[in-house]
């Protein structure tokens, strides 16, 4: 009889102990995700681009972006998308990211950045200079005084020109100064 009322309070008390393990939502386990392909691909910054593993992690951020796709972590995932794209020379698909940010984000703090980034990536990424000179001057059109304007309008002014060519430039800036 004593061993069944010790029992019977053991078990009581286990179950009271015990929590309910809630299972991971679509939106968690795609977070989790993002963190552990992010921890993986950002570890070593003198390793070789893994462009497998920054598609991989470019899918999930965008599989966020498109289940909340309203909120600003939403677009913030898309605009690391896009800089991941960046990175592993992707440059369409980077111009798409950044593009939707820009045209349909308008209001998210990052907008004005993005639009910079289209005609970063189209001059650096893509070599396209026509592009590039479109999206730079769009973006001093939209954004004159922006911190990255006068890097817009650097960019708008030097397209086409060789590292030699600028190198040159800035040699003879320095010494006039002199």
């Amino acid at each position: 009889m004593r061993s069944v009322l010790i029992l019977s309070i053991g078990l009581m008390i286990l179950s009271a102990c015990r929590t309910e393990v809630k299972p991971l939502s679509e939106s968690e386990l795609i977070l989790a995700r993002i963190d552990s392909m992010e921890a993986v691909l950002f570890t070593d910054e003198e390793a070789d681009v893994d462009v497998k593993a920054g598609m991989g992690l470019v899918r999930e951020y965008a599989r966020y972006y498109q289940a909340h796709s309203k909120d600003s972590l939403g677009i913030d995932m898309l605009f690391k998308a896009g800089e991941v794209c960046m990175g592993i020379g992707q440059g369409n698909l980077a111009l798409k990211y950044f593009r939707l940010i820009a045209e349909d984000h308008a209001d998210f703090a990052k907008a004005p950045e993005a639009m910079f980034l289209c005609g970063f990536v189209a001059e650096n990424v893509n070599a396209d200079t026509a592009q590039a000179r479109s999206h730079y001057q769009a973006f001093v059109d939209a954004y004159p005084n922006h911190s990255l304007a006068k890097d817009a309008s650097f960019s708008l002014a030097n397209l086409g020109k060789t590292d030699e060519e600028l190198i040159r430039m800035f040699e003879q800036n320095l010494n006039a100064q002199e």
